[in-house]
Order: structure tokens, then sequence, then C-alpha cells
């Protein structure tokens, strides 16, 4: 399984804007590629949102990279010039909540 994590950095964008892009970031959940999917916002820095995905191998990851359903948050994101961190790590699996 492949967790993708993005960190986006919305302390230039109006409120109006930020809720639009994490409406699009909860409408990847929805993606064939997409096992599931969380956003939210960080707890210790409040400009911060941020976007976990799980996808069964690299090969889905590759996908949901280029999946049409995806393009519009990364135009999105783009057009607001939000600075992103992402990165990718391959896990055995997710553990099951205890």
């Amino acid at each position: 399984m492949i967790l993708h994590a993005v960190r986006f950095d919305c302390s230039n964008v109006d409120d109006d804007a930020r809720r639009e892009l994490e409406d699009g970031l909860a409408d990847l959940a929805g993606l064939d590629c997409v096992v599931w999917a969380r956003h939210g916002r960080d707890l210790t820095d409040p400009s911060v949102s941020g976007l976990l995905t799980a996808h069964a191998d690299a090969d889905a990851l590759a996908a949901y990279r280029v999946h049409p359903g995806h393009q519009p948050t990364i135009e999105r994101v783009r057009a607001l010039s939000i600075p992103i961190e992402r990165f990718d790590i391959d896990v055995a699996d997710v553990p099951a909540r205890a």
C-alpha cells in the first residue's frame, strides 16, 4: 500500500478559497484509484491543510496523479499559488483501528 501525504500552506489564501480547496480534497475519496482519503487542518499551524490518501500500489498512485478527477484540485492549487510539500511511502499495510 502507498500512502500519499500533502501539506498545503494556505497562509496566503482567503477562507472561501481554502474551503473550496478542502471541498475538492474531500471529493478525491471517490476516485477509483484511491483506497481511502482523509483531509483536515493542522493542529499546531492553523494556516496548514493536509491530505492523506491510500493507494493499492505504485500503479494506482500513478493513475491518481493523472486522473481527470484529480486534475481540478491540482489546477486550483496552482492557480492559488499554494505552496505544497508531498511525500509517498510504501507500507506493508495500514493498521486497523484498535
